[in-house]
């Protein structure tokens, strides 16, 4: 579990980032998905990879 760590802080400040993204632009339909669908996931990959880099583990 401690592995998935950084991913998961990653991917929840990616899901924060989503929801006032679309609040301050008053998104609604395909580009609210999109948003929602990609901000977690790239949030998520580049935590991940920076506490890597930190670590020396790449």
């Amino acid at each position: 579990m401690k592995d998935y760590l950084p991913y998961l802080v990653g991917g929840l400040a990616g899901m924060l980032i989503a929801i006032l993204l679309s609040s301050l632009l008053a998104l609604t339909g395909t580009p609210q998905l999109i948003l929602f669908g990609l901000l977690p996931a790239v949030g998520g990959a580049v935590a991940e990879r920076v506490v890597q880099r930190r670590s020396g583990n790449s």
